[in-house]
């Protein structure tokens, strides 16, 4: 049996490595003492907006990165920012196994195949939020198909299947990636706003902001002749038709097409809650950069970045409206 390895095991590591230990594979998980505590006083529970909790056992739950050594596959999900560290890291105790970025962002998987020369790369989409609700309970709030392309090891594969988690393969990952890129431009504006993703959603003005940022991110990926794909079967320029609907009929719409939970929030800000350090370089700072080198201007993405950047060097969420999020960034 091949040995799968969940390096980064936080939220969405876990609820990934849950999954596949619910479908027979033998993983390991790497990550921070605080979740190998929870795991170990608690078990691992997962859950969803749909469906029963299931509970898991004798969780194989480290926190040194020597235990990478003897990994088959490596699932990799530390944040965006501590992608080259982890590549080093890779390379040192495990330098040919398969290497699957289930990160966010378009910048990982040149950084991994550039530190790796001898192992399989591939990138792979998390198209759904997860929050831990309580210690070692790890809970899926949105809907959407796990995409991993073109090459994806049979085992993962496997596990996935046997715990009725769908997965799509594709020949584009790029497009793919660029799409959850667009999408996650979100996570800042949920920071901001400080409450669940759908109460933020929900408001005209906050929903103005977010269709202008996608619209400056399209306009960077036409330039980069990149094809974006869809997100949860919509492409990007579908959302902003949708999102920019007046809120009565918004509401209809996410009634009965979008599967969210009420207490569903990004990962941004449960990073500014805790005190940690944000992925905002590498979502809006993605598109800024860009944006940059190609001499295209991307002002609302650049002024929604600095207003995150303040409220993480306040350590607090501003707690904002969607109308006061608009009136401060919409010149």
């Amino acid at each position: 049996m091949s040995r799968i390895t969940i390096f980064g095991a936080g939220s969405i590591g876990c609820y990934l490595g849950g999954r596949m230990v619910e479908g027979g594979a033998s993983v390991r998980f790497i990550g921070r003492d605080r979740y190998k505590n929870a795991i170990a006083e608690s078990g691992l529970s997962l859950s969803q907006f749909e469906g029963p909790l299931t509970r898991l056992s004798d969780i194989d739950f480290q926190t040194d990165v020597s235990a990478l050594a003897g990994s088959d596959i490596i699932g990799l999900c530390v944040k965006s920012q501590d992608t080259a560290e982890a590549a080093a890291l890779i390379q040192k105790h495990a330098p040919t196994a398969w290497v699957i970025s289930f990160q966010n962002g378009v910048s990982n998987l040149p950084t991994l195949r550039a530190a790796l020369p001898n192992a399989c790369i591939s990138g792979a989409v998390v198209p759904f939020n997860v929050t831990s609700p309580a210690p070692g309970h790890f809970h899926r709030g949105t809907a959407g198909d796990l995409i991993i392309g073109p090459d994806v090891p049979d085992a993962l594969l496997a596990s996935f299947k046997h715990a009725e988690i769908v997965v799509q393969v594709v020949n584009d990952i790029e497009g793919h990636l660029w799409a959850k890129l667009l999408v996650n431009l979100n996570n800042a504006l949920n920071a901001l706003s400080g409450g669940p993703l759908r109460d933020g959603l929900m408001q005209r003005g906050y929903r103005r902001v977010l269709v202008k940022m996608i619209e400056e991110g399209l306009s960077v990926a036409e330039a980069e002749n990149v094809t974006v794909a869809t997100f949860n079967g919509r492409h990007p320029s579908a959302l902003i038709k949708m999102m920019s609907k007046p809120d009565w009929l918004y509401r209809i719409i996410m009634d009965r097409i979008a599967k969210i939970d009420k207490t569903a929030r990004s990962s941004m800000l449960d990073d500014l809650e805790l005190g940690r350090a944000s992925e905002l370089d590498y979502l809006q700072g993605e598109i800024v950069r860009r944006a940059q080198r190609l001499g295209l201007h991307v002002p609302v993405n650049r002024a929604v970045m600095a207003a995150v950047e303040a409220a993480f060097a306040q350590e607090a969420s501003p707690r904002m409206s969607g109308a006061a999020m608009a009136d401060s960034v919409l010149k």
